[in-house]
């Protein structure tokens, strides 16, 4: 069985109270800031994300990091098409991948806050690779997105020899939206944007929440 290691660093508390004492009253309400160490590298995100506008519209503000379940949606992967287009790197074994999930129904869909992405082998199989999901660039939250529209995350990769016993290589990705039902296929694009077979070692993963905007999703 596949274990998966999800871990959103989030913290809130809600505490409110009212006392009926005479001459006093009143509720009181603090919120944990949101805070999130990268791992760290010199990744720097590609210029320029020309043709991939997005019409998303945050359905909460999230004060508290948690989002709703929206598991009944009427959309689940099948209704979304997903790409991890390389980005440049010179951070030796970690390695940037821009994800686009781009909304190929006629409805507006709901979305969570991450899109899980998990390695297969060369038999479609899912391989174990320790995977968090982090809060980069911002906490996650509920958005609704437009057909035809598109929303955006990062995926680190930390990759290692193929000869590493800690490593299993992949072939293929998948990817699964946040309390949705289904997954999909991901369409691995090298640099150039051309899609082509890929083999690599993956050590472990990082996953950014879905932004509205490619803007800065991949630097962390």
């Amino acid at each position: 069985m596949l274990k998966r290691t999800r871990t959103a660093t989030t913290a809130a508390a809600l505490v409110g109270g009212a006392l009926l004492l005479a001459g006093c009253g009143g509720p009181a309400a603090s919120n944990a800031a949101v805070g999130q160490e990268g791992m760290g590298s010199d990744l720097a995100p590609s210029a320029g994300q020309e043709g991939m506008g997005s019409d998303l519209a945050p359905t909460d503000d999230h004060a508290s990091g948690t989002h709703d379940d929206i598991s009944a949606s009427n959309c689940s992967a099948d209704d979304f098409t997903f790409t991890m287009q390389a980005q440049p790197s010179d951070a030796g074994s970690t390695k940037m991948f821009l994800l686009q999930m781009e909304n190929t129904s006629d409805k507006s869909c709901e979305l969570g806050g991450w899109a899980d992405v998990t390695p297969t082998n060369m038999a479609g199989e899912k391989i174990e690779a320790p995977s968090e999901n982090v809060n980069e660039p911002g906490p996650d939250q509920n958005l609704t997105l437009e057909p035809g529209k598109s929303a955006f995350s990062g995926v680190k990769i930390v990759s290692a020899e193929k000869s590493d016993p800690d490593a299993q290589v992949a072939s293929g990705f998948t990817a699964e939206p946040t309390d949705m039902q289904g997954e999909a296929n991901v369409d691995v694009k090298d640099l150039n944007g051309e899609s082509g077979t890929l083999e690599m070692a993956v050590k472990s993963m990082q996953i950014g929440t879905l932004q509205s905007s490619p803007q800065g999703v991949v630097a962390f």
